[in-house]
């Protein structure tokens, strides 16, 4: 998909910017270009339980326009009661997934709650990916290894490190970067001590077999 688009939350206008989806979009129902257009348009057209239906679908099957769209929804109340713990999940989710916007919801959100949620949606995060990244789904390696930098409270460098060297073994675009600048916070037997640990965790994985 070139285009995404958006809901906001206090217009409930629909917006389009640039985002590429060309390896996420396919013919099944909860990935398909076609549901996500429904979804808008249904929105457009004020009819925000169906838009919520659709988008929360494709939401689950990480599609990250639509988990962005899911969190609006869900933070204005609109096609389903407000709720933040989930709003901020999947903002948080669609920020890892390469939404730019995301993030800045994401922190409107963190501000209206308690830490102790905001918590709670940090496990919930950590736990969607790693399930991901056990079912064979490359493409959630790299958002976990965000995840240790940019949802954290601290940010955990070595977890970081070891997850970006796991990207980079199977060849994700950007992973081998990502992993020496994570590197550059470590302390030499820290990193070497991490190299093992992320063999072993790789061949662990079904991809590493």
């Amino acid at each position: 998909m070139n285009k995404t688009l958006m809901i906001s939350a206090l217009s409930a206008c629909l917006l389009s910017y640039g985002f590429a989806h060309a390896d996420n979009h396919g013919d099944n129902i909860a990935t398909s270009d076609e549901t996500f257009m429904e979804a808008v348009e249904a929105a457009k057209s004020g009819n925000y339980i169906h838009a919520f239906t659709l988008f929360e679908m494709q939401a689950e099957a990480a599609q990250h326009d639509a988990q962005f769209n899911l969190a609006l929804l869900l933070k204005s109340g609109r096609g389903t009661p407000q709720h933040y713990h989930d709003a901020l999940k999947w903002a948080w989710l669609a920020h890892l997934g390469g939404i730019e916007k995301a993030q800045m919801l994401a922190e409107e959100i963190v501000d209206i709650l308690p830490e102790d949620t905001v918590e709670n949606v940090r496990i919930a995060i950590a736990e969607r990916l790693k399930e991901r990244i056990d079912n064979g789904d490359k493409r959630a390696i790299t958002q976990y290894a965000r995840y240790f930098r940019e949802i954290l409270y601290d940010p955990d460098y070595e977890q970081s490190y070891l997850w970006y060297s796991i990207a980079s073994a199977v060849g994700i675009d950007g992973s081998q970067e990502a992993r020496d600048e994570a590197a550059s916070y470590l302390e030499p037997e820290v990193m070497i001590a991490l190299q093992e640990e992320a063999r072993t965790t790789y061949y662990g994985l079904s991809f590493g077999k």
